[in-house]
């Protein structure tokens, strides 16, 4: 259970890491959200909903029971009756009498008004809402009253119409067979028990004296009394259809006024517009945002196949972490290791020589005094960390030659403000160069540099002559540390000519902008040629994103140092 937490506690320090990493990505989705939600807060036309609270009864029992077609299901019933609230009949009339096209809401017609009406039902109740939604507030709530008291006095109306055609039947002002006829299928007559057994004894007594009168004549005592019988149960019947009929005219008569749809409230002005919601609107867009962001700054980590941080490295990359350099701009005129040799403690300084130690403690297992330093492709910095390594590396006593490898694009001469006539081409073209011509002094103790020299238009085929092994052999018995600035390993291949004298190498990759695929083979291209890599360097690392995977911040670990070192100076 122990190790689950722990493991839990990683992954959350790990997004809480990337989200602050992404955290300007984060902060801009968040931001954007809430903006969003406040403009709609602020910005929109406020909305006005007037509510009118109706009871909707079952219709009269006395009137159903006629047969007029009320729904059984009271869920059909009722839905029934709330969509007749907002019939077509019902929103015409309301239109016209309210001049609703006069009205900015509605002046599209009757379909606007069909829109902001809403019958919304009281759960387990018959109550139901008539809602009217409108800018104008006033407006909302004559509508909302308008249409109630139409759908009120429609539904009295068809009651009262329902019920006079009953009584009108009842009372038999149809005369003979007919107004019998309206008496017995009435549903109470006809599912009357008492009279369904009258029937049936009548029917079984006609069947009796129809095969009586097969065998007998009409003056034979048998028929006689059938026909007595029968005579005597019509009689009863038809007092029992008159009972019931009666019954149902005392009342109808009494229900004529009756009503099974009343206004319980009608509605009242509103002061507060349903939408927008000010505080709610506001209060889910910076959720919304903040989820959003963070969520956003998780799918982009996800998707981004380059380099960042230590992590990316290790895992990505598959190689060991030398260091994180952080971005920097230098003046036009100034050396790039200026930051070395100052006083004052820097971010950048520091970096460097945690570099060193890292190469340091690589090159001592490894027992080779020469270094190549490459990157995937150029602009990644690798000249820039080449200089800036060997002074460091200078800074601590021991004799270091750097050479500038790069035959094609050389930076070297530019870092140091050195002479290029003369350099390692010119040597290794065998045109009368010696190797002590071509060594020049930094201008920081303890520091030589190679330079290019004459860019020549056949770098690979110099590459390619015994002179190189010659100067490397004489680099590795004069000096400690020979940093070896090289080409990058695509487009060309020069990396590879160094590296059949030269096996072990620096990868510098720029910080979030080669690809994870492409880095990769380049690397495989290295180990293919014989090459292994000691480690990866970030280069360019952004403040606020240079972080170890244990969840430290890389900068805070610095700034504490620097700090710390101020304090022991003003001390002092």
């Amino acid at each position: 259970m122990a190790e689950i937490d722990q493991d839990v506690e990683i992954n959350l320090s790990q997004y809480l890491e990337i989200i602050l990493r992404r955290r300007w990505i984060a902060l801009f989705i968040a931001m954007s959200v809430f903006l969003s939600a406040a403009a709609y807060a602020f910005l929109t036309t406020p909305i006005f909903r007037a509510s009118t609270l109706l009871n909707v009864e079952r219709a009269n029992k006395g009137i159903a029971q006629q047969g007029m077609g009320v729904e059984s299901d009271d869920e059909s019933y009722f839905q029934t009756q709330y969509k007749l609230i907002t019939s077509d009949t019902s929103l015409e009339r309301a239109y016209a009498s309210l001049h609703l096209a006069n009205s900015p809401d509605f002046a599209s017609g009757v379909l606007s008004l069909r829109e902001a009406v809403a019958v919304v039902a009281v759960p387990k109740t018959r109550l139901c809402y008539v809602n009217v939604d409108s800018t104008d507030p006033r407006l909302a709530m004559e509508i909302s009253t308008t249409l109630a008291q139409y759908f009120v006095e429609q539904n009295l109306n068809n009651q009262m119409f329902m019920s006079k055609d009953v009584l009108d039947a009842l009372q038999q002002r149809t005369s003979g067979a007919d107004a019998e006829k309206i008496s017995e299928s009435l549903p109470s007559v006809v599912n009357n028990t008492l009279v369904q057994n009258i029937k049936g004894q009548i029917f079984a007594a006609e069947a009796q004296l129809a095969d009586l009168q097969v065998k007998y004549t009409e003056s034979h005592p048998a028929v006689l009394a059938v026909q007595s019988r029968l005579t005597s149960m019509q009689k009863v019947l038809d007092r029992e259809v008159s009972n019931i009929v009666q019954s149902l005219k005392t009342e109808l008569s009494g229900q004529l006024q009756g009503n099974n749809v009343r206004i319980i409230d009608l509605p009242k002005l509103p002061d507060e517009p349903v939408r927008p919601r000010k505080v709610l609107a506001l209060l889910f867009g910076l959720l919304g945002g903040v989820v959003l962001g963070g969520f956003t700054a998780l799918l982009i980590e996800m998707l981004d196949q380059t380099v960042r941080t230590h992590d990316d490295v290790e895992r990505k990359l598959g190689l060991p972490f030398l260091g994180l350099i952080p971005y920097s701009r230098h003046k036009k005129d100034a050396k790039v290791y200026e930051p070395l040799l100052s006083a004052d403690v820097s971010l950048l300084s520091e970096a460097f020589r945690n570099l060193r130690t890292m190469v340091t403690y690589a090159e001592a297992i490894e027992s080779e005094a020469v270094v190549l330093v490459t990157s995937t492709v150029q602009e990644e910095g690798k000249s820039f960390v080449s200089a800036n390594l060997a002074v460091a590396i200078a800074q601590l006593g021991q004799k270091v030659l750097l050479v500038d490898g790069d035959l094609r694009r050389p930076r070297q001469h530019h870092s140091f403000h050195l002479s290029n006539e003369k350099g390692l081409s010119d040597f290794l073209s065998g045109s009368g160069v010696f190797i002590q011509d071509i060594v020049q002094k930094s201008g920081v103790e303890a520091l030589d540099v190679v330079v290019c020299g004459s860019r020549p238009p056949n770098p690979a085929e110099l590459l390619n002559t015994s002179k190189l092994e010659a100067f490397l052999v004489w680099a590795r018995g004069r000096y400690s540390r020979v940093i070896v600035d090289c080409p990058p390993v695509f487009p060309v291949s020069d990396i590879l000519l160094w590296g059949r004298h030269v096996k072990q190498s620096i990868f510098v990759t720029r910080f979030g902008r080669t690809r994870v695929p492409l880095i990769r083979a380049a690397t495989a291209r290295l180990r293919v040629g014989g090459l292994k890599i000691l480690g990866g360097v970030v280069n360019g690392a952004r403040l606020g994103t240079m972080t170890y995977a244990d969840g430290r911040y890389y900068e805070q670990y610095y700034r504490d140092y620097v700090e710390s070192e101020k304090k022991k100076t003003r001390r002092s």
